[in-house]
């Protein structure tokens, strides 16, 4: 049992926000909803809980229509992007507030109970006395967390909430959002635009597009078996990088030809190749600027852009017009400008079919 969505579909002044959207959440899962600004995530979110209505489709919880419940009778909680706290109460106040207008009645022991164990579980023991105000970012949404936690409820829905959070406070409660959320039960929905979200913190992931879910399933099944080029260019940590390649043959060998310097042989795939072209996809860390195989395909390149983040960098070059990302696991510092070989690991490749943008097969299991 759990959630579940059937042919959900919304618009706004004639303008489709979900286009005929269904997906079933099992309880104990944590699923991510992921895509840019605009892609359908905060509404199909929004109707999930019971903000907002479809136009058309049905929400069903635990085999329930629940489409015409109003949210502030269902056993949800919501977590906003803002740090939704009320100024004029603690934190601990704020924390206890769903208790003390909860239906069901909380004994002051109770109530003072659950308050203390969701402070401590988000590390916001020391400063229950203080007020919004007083208290840093981080610890805002934590508040806004607690607050949601300390309903008990079967299903959890989180609209960006690391959003407004710096670099370090994001990592920090990703860790302590996957390991609260994923020992609940029930079912927790998380809507984002960013991959490391949902790659650190989800059990299955649905991706959308223009108000459509263009593929929806198990963590890693959708990421190692994107669908479409649109999919595996998103759903990857920094983006996949994407090339138009041509299918050519040399004498009786099959060659993938991307550039003069880029021919991958794939002739042990011929029984799988059309004869055409197609879309090879290859993830920034199956690129390299030292040789680390004997099969690797050397291309030379030119630095654009080196960022450093965290223990990694993220090197951009630019080869015969085509732009590649590079993640190297160390802290590198190349000059823009700089001529460097990069190489290509033609093993782990995704090849998609350029007409239809759908994954075709992949140089590995």
């Amino acid at each position: 049992m759990g959630i579940a969505v059937f042919n959900i579909e919304k618009s706004y002044e004639a303008t489709p926000a979900l286009r005929d959207v269904s997906m079933e959440i099992e309880d104990g899962a944590f699923v991510t909803l992921l895509g840019a600004t605009g892609a359908g995530k905060t509404t199909l979110l929004r109707i999930m809980c019971g903000i907002d209505r479809p136009d058309k489709g049905r929400v069903h919880y635990d085999g329930a229509d629940v489409t015409r419940v109003p949210v502030r009778k269902r056993n949800v909680a919501m977590v906003y992007q803002e740090f939704v706290n009320y100024p004029s109460m603690t934190i601990y106040e704020n924390i206890a507030s769903p208790l003390r207008v909860s239906k069901t009645r909380h004994t002051k022991a109770d109530i003072d109970q659950k308050v203390r164990h969701n402070a401590e579980l988000l590390g916001l023991t020391g400063v229950l006395g203080h007020y919004p105000e007083e208290v840093s970012g981080g610890q805002k949404q934590r508040t806004a967390i607690a607050r949601a936690l300390v309903k008990d409820t079967r299903f959890v829905f989180l609209d960006e909430p690391l959003a407004n959070l710096d670099y370090k406070l994001r990592e920090e409660l990703r860790g302590e959002l996957k390991s609260l959320l994923t020992h609940k039960g029930g079912a927790v929905v998380y809507a984002t635009p960013e991959p490391v979200d949902a790659l650190s913190m989800s059990t299955h992931v649905a991706y959308l597009q223009d108000g459509r879910v263009l593929q929806y399933g198990a963590l890693q099944d959708v990421y190692r078996n994107p669908a479409s080029v649109e999919v595996g260019a998103y759903f990857s940590y920094p983006t996949m990088n994407i090339m138009e390649a041509d299918v050519t043959t040399e004498q009786d060998r099959i060659f993938l030809r991307i550039s003069e310097e880029i021919a991958i042989d794939v002739t042990q795939f011929r029984d799988r190749l059309a004869h055409g072209q197609y879309l090879v996809g290859i993830r920034a860390y199956n690129l390299y600027t030292a040789q680390k195989g004997e099969n690797l395909i050397a291309f030379s390149a030119t630095v654009e852009l080196a960022e450093e983040l965290g223990s990694d960098t993220e090197l951009h070059v630019r080869h015969q017009g085509q732009v590649f990302v590079v993640l190297m696991q160390e802290v590198a510092r190349f000059p823009i400008g700089t001529q460097i070989t990069v190489y290509l690991d033609p093993s782990r490749l995704f090849l998609f079919d350029r007409a239809t943008r759908q994954l075709a097969f992949k140089t590995f299991a």
